[in-house]
């Protein structure tokens, strides 16, 4: 009853802190979201919420996005998270107040599941407490919220859980626990970030591992591989359409070590630990790369207890976490260690992700863990040692006087420089020569560390207190959880949602109605919200021919094409893409123009054609000054029935539109080919519907990045669509071990599963 009592309390607390973080955004209603107005948030997680579940909520699971990119797959992304529970909010609330829940509800799961992993351990209440606290509003969780990462955060709150299952393996032996372990790993493919299920995939089984050296069992070795095999096998109806995704876009191939490299955790940012705003705050940070991919910080009385529990508790409680922890930063260092050269070259995954610091957020898990069982420790013994007080007040000496030359230091705009010569920092490169900004910079670094002493040596007079009266350890965990909220809520801004569309744009372009597309350099991705079609967008998943069209257009290699294009001049191909309108901003001003070239439609019957083996080729016949997209299209193979050379006479019309499919509907008076001005994928298909001249058609690339399908004389009618086998399959598997996975369940809750 006691246990019971006071994980009540534990929960009860952990939901209060976290209502507390968000209370001005949950129960106001209105447009404000939480997240940085130049962040993800609302430049692209705001508008791939809405577009996703305003299709679901009409009963369209939506596998493609014809609003950007100039189509590009969208459930097989992840992203859209259409089948994560707890987006379902999305479907009854308003997008602004779903995500505000969302995020609000996320920061309270990762508590409670750290909490509970903390119980699985043997740790009383009050250090899982602290260490769900900490985990909710720690610098490798929280300021994804700053940065609008609504998948990495739904994503990274199931890895305690993970951990837990892994725990419980072992404690219970009862290899039942993997159900939990199973529905963790199912969640997290589900949230919609693939990296941290690759990492925390490669973590657990180091964890799981360094269990397995002491305590082998085949029974028990089998549990622990069921984990990941069985959350696949429940999340297979989004597995297999990634699959399909990955293999048509510029996610399934290897990035370039550069890139793949990018934002690797500095090691001069292990000084985050204690001093978060060292280097600035999230929307002024001048160190390198970026600070919520970045900070590691825990509270000083939270790194103070990891210390602790690594200097005085038990080896065998110990080493694990210490070795995870370990290897967790000696990962997230990544090109700041030649080990990740070896990494990208020999190891699959590592060339296909950049970020690798989010190592980061495995390691402060671990720290959590230390710290817990630091706390249980002084709780349980009720003795403080003298040493561990006098290092704690040694400490805050120490970081006063870090504090004192850090205000005083002459050199601080030449540490400033040195992180913009790095060619690492994201910062205006204009604020390292303003004076002003340099010495607000210099007093934030010195403040942050004066700050660390006033709680180190508020710590050591806690413990000092508590060596007569043991309750007073309590106060020690209000001030690690009053310093970590005080943190995480200077990293909590909000803007409103009704700004992502620019109004003058949504108006102009109800008044200017048609099938074209346009190009919104700013802000892409609020197509989506008003209903237009844009050339580019902002997400990874864009079609890999796609991308290498786009890098070429603007004189890059395509070799090297990601979704990343920097637009520096128009390209007359633009017009074969429907571009009509480019939407740019100066200042606040909008600033609308038409593009050079008339516009092409979005059906166009050619006869004439070239075969071209291979993509080169097809881009230098394209730049040819005697290619006319309306008039001749380049095939990669011959098309069946061949067109013939005469002028092509017919019609064709789209009769239904629909995300993932075009009803059309031709009537030609000889072979002809037809052009389909979008996106082209090898998963989308032509189907004959009745009364078709044809029983079968092909569907081919066409200019390399659009459609054709090769027409005989008379009338057609078919659907072009994008495949759903990949879905269907995946779907099936699902249900089946769905349904095995609950008959497993209650097998185990009948035969006394706790």
């Amino acid at each position: 009853m006691e246990s019971r009592r006071s994980t009540i309390v534990s929960l009860f607390l952990l939901l209060a802190v976290a209502l507390a973080m968000f209370a001005d955004v949950l129960f106001a209603g209105g447009t404000r979201v939480v997240g940085h107005p130049g962040s993800d948030m609302f430049l692209q997680y705001f508008a791939w919420r809405e577009f996703g579940f305003r299709e679901l909520a009409k009963g369209n699971l939506a596998l493609w996005n014809p609003y950007i990119f100039s189509g590009a797959p969208y459930f097989g992304g992840l992203q859209g998270a259409l089948l994560y529970p707890p987006n379902w909010l999305f479907l009854f609330l308003p997008t602004p107040v779903a995500i505000n829940w969302a995020e609000a509800l996320h920061v309270f799961a990762i508590g409670t599941f750290m909490f509970f992993w903390m119980k699985q351990r043997g740790l009383c209440a009050a250090a899982g407490f602290f260490a769900g606290t900490l985990v909710m509003f720690c610098g490798a969780f929280f300021p994804h919220i700053f940065a609008g990462h609504l998948p990495q955060l739904s994503a990274m709150t199931w890895s305690p859980l993970i951990f837990c299952s892994i725990d419980a393996v072992f404690s219970r032996q009862r290899v039942s626990w993997s159900l939990v372990g199973m529905l963790a790993v199912a969640m997290q493919i589900l949230a919609g970030f693939p990296q941290y299920v690759f990492y925390t995939g490669i973590i657990a089984g180091l964890y799981a591992a360094l269990q397995l050296i002491t305590r082998w069992n085949w029974r028990l070795a089998s549990a622990l591989l069921s984990i990941y095999a069985g959350g696949a096998l429940l999340a297979a109806v989004q597995l297999l359409p990634a699959i399909q995704t990955t293999r048509e876009t510029t996610r399934g191939f290897r990035l370039p070590f550069r890139f793949a490299s990018m934002l690797s955790l500095p090691p001069e940012n292990f000084v985050t630990l204690l001093a978060p705003d060292f280097f600035g705050q999230m929307a002024k940070y001048w160190g390198r790369w970026y600070l919520w991919e970045t900070s590691l910080f825990i509270g000083v009385a939270g790194l103070a207890f990891a210390i602790y529990a690594a200097l005085w508790c038990q080896r065998a409680t110990k080493w694990r976490p210490l070795a995870v922890i370990f290897v967790c930063f000696l990962l997230a260092l990544g090109a700041y260690t030649p080990f990740f050269g070896f990494l990208y070259a020999w190891v699959p995954g590592f060339d296909r992700f950049r970020g690798i610091s989010k190592f980061g957020f495995l390691a402060s898990l671990f720290l959590c863990l230390l710290v817990a069982t630091g706390l249980d420790r002084l709780f349980r013994q009720r003795r403080i040692e003298t040493s561990f007080i006098g290092a704690v007040f040694a400490g805050a000496a120490a970081l006063g006087i870090a504090g004192w030359w850090s205000a005083s230091a002459p050199s601080w705009a030449r540490l400033m420089n040195a992180s913009r010569a790095s060619g690492q920092s994201y910062l205006f490169p204009q604020l390292y020569a303003n004076a002003e900004f340099v010495a607000q910079s210099q007093h934030r670094a010195a403040m942050s560390l004066f700050v660390a002493a006033g709680v180190c040596a508020l710590l050591g007079i806690i413990l000092a207190f508590a060596r007569r009266e043991p309750r007073a350890l309590f106060g020690l965990i209000a001030l690690g959880a009053t310093e970590m909220f005080v943190f995480a809520h200077g990293a909590r801004p909000t803007f409103d949602s009704a700004t992502i569309v620019n109004p003058d744009e949504k108006r102009f372009l109800e008044e200017h109605p048609g099938d074209y597309r346009i190009m919104n350099l700013a802000n892409p991705n609020s197509a989506m919200l008003v209903g237009a079609q844009d050339m580019w967008g902002y997400e990874a998943t864009v079609v890999r021919r796609y991308a290498e069209f786009m890098t070429w257009s603007q004189g890059g290699d395509p070799n090297e094409a990601m979704s990343y294009v920097k637009f520096a001049r128009y390209d007359p191909l633009f017009a074969m893409l429907r571009l009509r309108y480019i939407f740019g901003q100066h200042g606040t001003e909008l600033e609308i123009g038409d593009a050079p070239e008339a516009p092409m439609s979005h059906l166009h019957l050619v006869s004439s054609y070239r075969a071209l083996p291979d993509r080169n080729a097809i881009f230098n016949a394209l730049r040819s000054a005697t290619f006319d997209p309306s008039r001749e299209v380049i095939l990669e193979s011959e098309p069946e029935p061949k067109p013939s050379p005469a002028e092509s006479a017919g019609t064709a019309r789209i009769v239904v539109a629909s995300t993932d499919a075009l009803e059309i509907e031709a009537d030609v008076e000889q072979p002809s080919i037809l052009l389909i001005t979008d996106a082209f994928t090898r998963s989308w298909r032509a189907v004959a519907l009745a009364g078709s001249a044809q029983a079968n058609y092909q569907l081919l690339p066409a200019n390399y990045i659009l459609r054709a399908v090769p027409l005989m004389a008379g009338h057609h009618h078919m659907r072009v669509e994008y495949a759903r086998d990949a879905f269907a399959m995946g779907k099936w598997i699902s249900i089946l071990v769905g349904l095995a996975f609950l008959a497993a369940l209650a097998w185990c809750w009948k035969n006394r599963f706790d």
